[in-house]
């Protein structure tokens, strides 16, 4: 990802995850005491440059990172620990940037979702590739590009639910955009450094991805192709045979790569969704396990909306894989077939985070 995300010289030694709330409790005190940084001194505090933003949040704060993203700004940075997790915000001053800045959580991966507490990778979410679980997307459609959301999953060990939920929502104005692929780098950068800097502290062994990502696609508008054609999540679905029963004849799809939500939609030759795969993991997958209407694709039961899951245990941070297919409603549904292509659906997504095989 980065030059800094990936030193990763004397890590902290690993403790167990218990432990981890422990130490980002006592330092919460210190943050509640402390109070925000604030960036002041001339120039400095106009440009960012001034040295007090290396310390902020812990001394985890990925302080050139966050420059790079907003520059030619004062910035203020405070952190603090809530139920959800523990923050680490940067924001612009008023009447100096807007509401620009940037706000990153991060959580245990395998604690769930509150009621109103759960984080949406966002419309049209894509991957970010380089061996990272992660993706990108503008987070607010009604936003536009000004905003954008990284949805990171760090493992912290090999036992499965060990790992991280790191997310960063970016805020942009001036005529600035995450429409610019420099700008999408630069908030992934920011969070993955941060987040590796949170978890060693706090006794995670967590690693980033195998390389730098030197382009974070842009998120999904219209994904919409040809079946014959298809790529990533939806290659291997379904067959011809069955796509002609079934009347598809488009899929809407990002690339086959690891993320915390991934999606494949069948749709008729004019694009209408019709079939809709999910692989969903860490506290996603928690999160689609507690909503009902699914049945297990490997009974005897028949859902009588063709709504069918299967489940894999998978290492570190990705925990509890859950994989289900939602038909349309209307539909005339092959009930056989849809088991069968959920199967092809989720022992790919699997194997794309190492998991056992889907059952």
């Amino acid at each position: 990802m980065s030059e800094d995300s990936r030193d990763q010289a004397n890590p902290a030694p690993r403790r167990r995850r218990g432990a981890r709330l422990t130490a980002v409790a006592a330092a919460a005190a210190v943050v509640v005491a402390g109070g925000a940084f604030w960036l002041s001194g001339g120039y400095d505090a106009w440009s960012g440059t001034g040295t007090a933003l290396e310390d902020a949040c812990e001394g985890d704060l990925a302080a050139g990172r966050v420059r790079a993203l907003l520059p030619d700004s004062g910035l203020t940075a405070s952190s603090e620990l809530r139920q959800d997790g523990w923050y680490c915000s940067v924001s612009v001053p008023d009447g100096a940037g807007g509401d620009a800045g940037v706000e990153m959580r991060m959580r245990n991966a395998e604690e769930p979702f509150g009621p109103d507490a759960s984080i949406a990778p966002g419309e049209g979410a894509v991957p970010l590739g380089g061996g990272w679980t992660g993706s990108f997307s503008y987070g607010d459609e009604d936003a536009g590009g000004s905003r954008g959301r990284v949805v990171l999953l760090l493992d912290c060990g090999a036992e499965s639910g060990d790992g991280l939920l790191a997310t960063a929502d970016g805020r942009l104005v001036g005529g600035r955009s995450f429409e610019d692929g420099a700008a999408r780098a630069r908030l992934v950068s920011a969070l993955a450094d941060t987040a590796l800097s949170y978890a060693r502290r706090t006794g995670c062994d967590a690693a980033g991805g195998t390389g730098r990502v030197p382009e974070v696609a842009a998120p999904v508008v219209d994904a919409r192709r040809p079946l014959a054609k298809a790529s990533g999540t939806c290659r291997g679905v379904v067959d011809a045979a069955t796509a002609r029963r079934w009347g598809a004849g488009t899929v809407a799809e990002t690339a086959a790569q690891p993320a915390p939500v991934e999606r494949c939609v069948l749709g008729s030759g004019l694009g209408t969704p019709l079939y809709t795969f999910t692989a969903s993991y860490g506290p996603y997958g928690e999160a689609a396990l507690s909503g009902g209407g699914a049945l297990p694709a490997g009974g005897k039961a028949v859902s009588p909306k063709g709504h069918y899951r299967m489940t894999a245990t998978c290492p570190g941070a990705d925990g509890t894989g859950v994989y289900e297919i939602t038909p349309d409603d209307g539909l005339a549904l092959d009930h056989a077939s849809l088991r069968e292509a959920l199967g092809s659906f989720a022992a790919a997504s699997a194997a794309l985070h190492d998991c056992r095989p889907p059952a």
